[in-house]
């Protein structure tokens, strides 16, 4: 059995907004990701998912519950969480090389191994013979390949993802998919990856949580019983298109929820 290297445990997160009125945005979520395991997280917008990333991540507080990376409990950002947004992060007064090199200098890791490091990933996303460019010199969808390589380049337990690919055409949406996958078949890194694109959920998933609309919680749980490496064939095939059938039903079943909910919102506030 494979050991479980991150233990989201009964999370709940609580807002108040301006007018003083609590929002629970998540309600006792638990779930974990095995080691070497790529887990996405999928559910209608507003559901959560990104909030209960940053949680993993550190940067939010749940109001309850707790979150284990290796039996140790998280509570602040740490360089063994890599994350990696839908906005471009990098440094824009940095080179491709600078950036990628970011963490291991704030490591004070030697020159040589940054230098092996930074030539080793830019070489795997790519990007060799880009080191000098500045990020402004980039496309979309080299700058997330340069964000994907700082965040693998400092060697995190876990690499958190909230809709890397969201801002990019679909045709290179499709060719980073299949470059991350890549990468996380090579380097058997553990991998939460948040989604609302469902054939992306499937096709680089091992499983899919589904969350239902807010508050969020885990609805559902989907082994990918699928074998790497993988092939961006297996969309076309009878198994993917059932995955994808039982997840676009779960999920729209969630949506529907949830326009239920915003309409009973504003009638309520109309009276």
């Amino acid at each position: 059995m494979a050991e479980k290297k991150l233990i989201i445990e009964d999370v709940t997160k609580r807002f108040i907004t301006s007018k003083n009125e609590e929002i629970v945005a998540l309600e006792d979520v638990s779930a974990y990701v095995e080691t070497s395991e790529f887990v996405t997280i999928v559910g209608t917008s507003g559901c959560g998912k990104s909030t209960l990333l940053k949680i993993v991540a550190g940067l939010e507080r749940p109001s309850s519950g707790r979150v284990l990376l290796d039996g140790r409990e998280t509570r602040e950002p740490g360089a063994d969480r890599g994350m990696v947004f839908q906005s471009y992060t990098l440094y824009p007064w940095l080179t491709v090389k600078e950036n990628i090199a970011f963490g291991l200098r704030l490591k004070k890791a030697p020159k040589g191994e940054i230098d092996e490091t930074v030539a080793y990933y830019l070489d795997k996303v790519g990007l060799t013979g880009f080191d000098a460019y500045y990020p402004k010199a980039l496309s979309g969808g080299m700058k997330q390949r340069v964000a994907i390589a700082r965040a693998m380049a400092n060697n995190p337990e876990i690499l958190l993802l909230d809709e890397p690919f969201g801002a990019l055409d679909a045709q290179t949406r499709v060719l980073m998919q299949e470059l991350l996958l890549q990468l996380m078949e090579e380097t058997k890194m553990t991998v939460l990856f948040v989604t609302h694109d469902i054939d992306e959920a499937i096709f680089l998933g091992d499983v899919v949580y589904i969350m239902t609309a807010r508050p969020g919680r885990i609805k559902e749980e989907i082994k990918v019983d699928v074998s790497h490496p993988r092939s961006p064939d297996i969309k076309m095939t009878p198994m993917f298109l059932e995955l994808k059938k039982k997840v676009v039903k779960s999920i729209r079943e969630e949506t529907v929820k949830s326009v239920a909910q915003s309409l009973g919102r504003v009638e309520k506030q109309e009276e």
